[in-house]
Order: structure tokens, then sequence, then C-alpha cells
């Protein structure tokens, strides 16, 4: 069932902000998908990829990257919980998944364009 949710590409479900552009991808936060609980927020992500990047793997083309992500606002850490990676035509060529007591934490910087966002009412 988890991974029926996640097989359907982003575009379909709610109002996407962007966070960041380059040549190669752009990131998006799913708006809707924001939820706070204490001082920690999870969201839905999407990275829209361009430039033929490949999976390491598969050697297929790599189109889009969903991922459910959880910022620490007190400790400014984020952790990603879930990854689909997609190709060609929605095909799911890789998932992970982590539960969040067992996620791999990064540090953030206050001015990340992501912690002003999510963080920015807590």
């Amino acid at each position: 069932m988890l991974v029926c949710a996640l097989a359907c590409p982003a575009a379909a479900n709610g109002q996407w902000q962007v966070l960041a552009e380059s040549p190669s991808e752009t990131t998006l936060i799913e708006l809707s998908s924001i939820a706070r609980a204490a001082h920690r927020v999870s969201f839905r992500v999407r990275h829209a990829l361009r430039d033929g990047q490949l999976d390491l793997n598969t050697q297929r083309p790599m189109r889009e990257i969903l991922a459910k992500r959880m910022v620490d606002c007190r400790t400014r850490r984020v952790a990603t919980l879930s990854r689909a990676v997609f190709s060609d035509h929605d095909a799911l060529i890789d998932y992970q998944a982590v539960r969040p007591a067992r996620a791999e934490w990064k540090a953030m910087t206050a001015d990340d364009p992501l912690f002003k966002l999510v963080c920015r009412t807590l």
C-alpha cells in the first residue's frame, strides 16, 4: 500500500512550491504535506531531474525523486525517511524507507531555504 502511494508522480497531489532550481534539477516541496509535531516538521519533497542522470544500480535514466523528509527545528537537522526514484513512464526503480528513530540526521544552516520555510513559525 505504501509503495502504491509513492508510485504515482507527485504532480497530481497538492500545491508544490519551488525550493531550488538548477540546470540539472528543480526541487519542490508539497505545501499541503507539511505536518508539525512538537519541534519536528515532516513533508514531501520532489526532485524533477534533467540532463539524463543515471541510476547507478539499474543504469536507467532518473526523471524524478520523491522523498518524505523531517526537519528537527530545535536542533536544526534534517533526515530523509523515505525515497522513491522514478524513471521514464513513472517506472519505480528504487525505494528506501527508514523509521525516524533510525534515520540519518544531517545538520542544516539557519539560512537554508528549507529550514526557513518549514520552521519559520516554530
